[in-house]
């Protein structure tokens, strides 16, 4: 009884070929719609939250409690080789990069007829063995590029305006931690591009040996920052770190605390993934409720025969059910297959939303981070099962007044229709 129901169920979907094919269209672009966005969706805030805890945040951080607000060159964390020693000996830890960061004015130092001009800067010192590693600072900075020995690497953005080339001479000019000017000439090395848009725009990037000793910072760092081996577990991590002696009245901070604004914008994802379900929703019960429905209207004649030859209710009930379902499941088996081809291409090309847009800018900075227009799409399976349980769940619920209408049917009044 079963399969005959099934197989007269997929023969009635077959009567009328423009309606049916009219909802299993609109079904199968919501589902299309569906997984290409919500995949698109998720490939920006992956690259976001890759951006985020990877070259400038890290998962934990580390600074003096006052030096997020001012910035001054002597708020500092001491004991910096003992700090970091402690920190590695962690069991979930994987790199720990200290940082210094501090204003400056800097120009070319090579000889001309005219003064040179000067620009604000921000030089940073940093570990240059584990921030060339992948995810640092200087991932992209080729090897014989890396700053060293009395040698710099400047942001792609200041070394177009102050006219500056691979190994030329660079003058800076800053204050110690004493409150003392001091002054020096580096070789620059390499011009470096990235994700960290203060470094891109702005930064004299040197090691934290040079840094240390140009600013008279002996063992000393304005932040460190801590890669765990993932970033949920920054919460737990960061309690660890902060238990540790030396680092008493430090502050400790997890990605999450530290750019609150842009954790928000991460934690929206979850809108728009319900937002773009929403749509698979009302483009199933559309196409769905007015099929059945007039199908079930069209069809009161032949439910009436059915029942007077002894057909129970029950049966129409299924009936109208499984033709809604199988026009349901046949829309989203196409958008899925339609929706993952196009994911699938385009994650390996990108999507370049500068060039949609006939721009030429590679990235957006915002809160000291470097976002890229071109988007990854990432296939999530679970995309793809959302909108099959919505289908399902659509389908049945759309069909259950035109079922529950065929099914009270009188079969005598029902035959003379």
């Amino acid at each position: 009884m079963q399969a005959s129901t099934l197989r007269i169920a997929w023969r009635n979907l077959g009567r009328s070929k423009r309606r049916t094919a009219l909802a299993v269209g609109a079904i199968a672009l919501g589902q299309l719609t569906l997984v290409f966005v919500n995949s698109m969706m998720a490939g920006s805030f992956h690259d976001m939250l890759r951006t985020v805890t990877g070259p400038l945040m890290g998962h934990v951080q580390i600074h003096h409690k006052e030096w997020r607000e001012e910035r001054a060159v002597d708020l500092f964390v001491n004991d910096l080789s003992d700090v970091t020693a402690r920190i590695e000996a962690l069991p979930s830890v994987k790199t720990v990069s200290p940082r210094i960061f501090t204003a400056a004015l800097v120009a070319s130092g090579e000889e001309r007829e005219e003064p040179a001009d000067a620009e604000p800067a921000m030089l940073v010192g940093l570990d240059v063995e584990s921030e060339s590693e992948k995810g640092g600072v200087l991932e992209s900075v080729a090897e014989d590029e890396l700053p060293g020995d009395g040698s710099v690497v400047v942001g792609k953005v200041l070394a177009n305006r102050l006219g500056l080339k691979t190994g030329q001479l660079l003058a800076v000019i800053g204050q110690d931690v004493d409150g003392f000017p001091v002054s020096d000439l580096f070789r620059i090395k390499g011009i470096v591009s990235g994700k960290v848009d203060l470094v891109k725009t702005m930064g004299v990037v040197m090691s934290i040996k040079d840094a240390g000793e140009f600013l008279a910072m002996p063992d000393q760092a304005h932040e460190i920052t801590i890669q765990g081996d993932d970033y949920r577990n920054a919460a737990s991590l960061a309690a660890q770190i902060a238990a540790i002696p030396n680092l008493e009245g430090a502050e400790v901070l997890t990605w999450r605390e530290a750019i609150p604004e842009i954790v928000q914008m991460l934690d929206m994802k979850k809108w728009f993934d319900l937002i773009f379900l929403a749509i698979v929703f009302v483009a199933a019960a559309a196409g769905i409720a007015n099929t059945a429905m007039m199908s079930t209207f069209e069809r009161t004649h032949e439910f009436g025969m059915l029942l007077a030859v002894g057909s129970r209710p029950n049966r129409i009930v299924g009936m109208v059910l499984i033709e809604s379902v199988i026009l349901g499941l046949v829309g989203v088996a196409i958008g899925s297959i339609l929706g993952s081809a196009i994911v699938l291409i385009t994650s390996h090309t990108g999507i370049n939303y500068a060039a949609l847009s006939g721009s030429s800018v590679e990235d957006i900075g915002y809160k000291g981070v470097s976002f890229s227009y071109i988007i990854y799409p990432r296939l999530e399976f679970r995309h793809i099962f959302f909108g099959l349980c919505a289908v399902t769940m659509t389908s049945v619920l759309a069909s259950l007044w035109p079922a529950s209408h065929a099914a009270r049917l009188e079969p005598v009044e029902a035959m003379r229709s």
